[in-house]
């Protein structure tokens, strides 16, 4: 009964020391796990921070190169600008100064060309007054006689003199003499052409039409021979 006891006895002690050890050999596997969880755990948490921290380099970078490509784009633009500004001053420049230049130009070119007109106005009135002298009545009888749009208005048929004025007689349509409108008009109203045209001035063709016929017994007709 004794032995049978302490058999029971060393068994249990067996059972108990082989428990102990199971129960250590468990703990220790588990500390091992927990160890290994929490390292991973670091190293996870170390990657996403590295990760993170090389993220925001990235940003930062990025950021940095946006704000020199602004900063490039900003200084290309302003000296885009100034240079526009500059060629659009030079040119309104030079069209001021071409248009000075024209304006000069037209200006003396009115100033020479009134010059002209009034050198070649002061030819024409002395024509008027002095282009007949030293000339005959034959040399004027039978001239024709033109507006100063180049229109004809007649031949001159006579030269009197009617109350001291000397006036040539124009003979106006008609034919053969049978119709003809005869008007007198004063020789000073007469220019004489290269030709030897005589060219009205200061009265139109309509306005001979409405006048009188000159009545030749009423006045002195100019012989061939005498001097106008």
């Amino acid at each position: 009964m004794k032995r049978l006891t302490l058999k029971s006895t060393v068994a249990a002690i067996a059972i108990t020391s082989a428990a102990a050890a199971w129960a250590q050999t468990e703990q220790t596997d588990l500390n091992a796990d927990a160890q290994a969880n929490v390292t991973a755990d670091t190293e996870t948490t170390s990657t996403i921070d590295k990760a993170l921290e090389d993220t925001g380099d990235a940003l930062k970078n990025a950021a940095n190169e946006v704000g020199n490509a602004v900063e490039d784009t900003s200084e290309a633009v302003a000296e885009t600008a100034e240079e526009t500004y500059d060629a659009a001053t030079d040119t309104a420049q030079s069209t001021a100064e071409q248009t000075e230049a024209e304006v000069n130009a037209e200006a003396t070119a009115e100033a020479q060309t009134g010059t002209a007109d009034a050198d070649a106005g002061a030819t024409t009135e002395t024509e008027m007054v002095d282009g007949f002298s030293g000339m005959t009545v034959a040399d004027v009888v039978g001239q024709r006689v033109i507006e100063a749009n180049g229109e004809d208005v007649g031949t001159v048929n006579h030269v009197i003199e009617n109350g001291g004025e000397t006036e040539v007689v124009i003979g106006m349509g008609g034919f053969l003499g049978i119709g003809r409108h005869d008007v007198a008009v004063p020789l000073e109203q007469l220019t004489q052409g290269a030709d030897g045209t005589l060219q009205l001035s200061g009265t139109t063709q309509e306005e001979l039409k409405l006048m009188p016929e000159v009545d030749l017994n009423a006045v002195t007709t100019l012989s061939d021979d005498q001097s106008i």
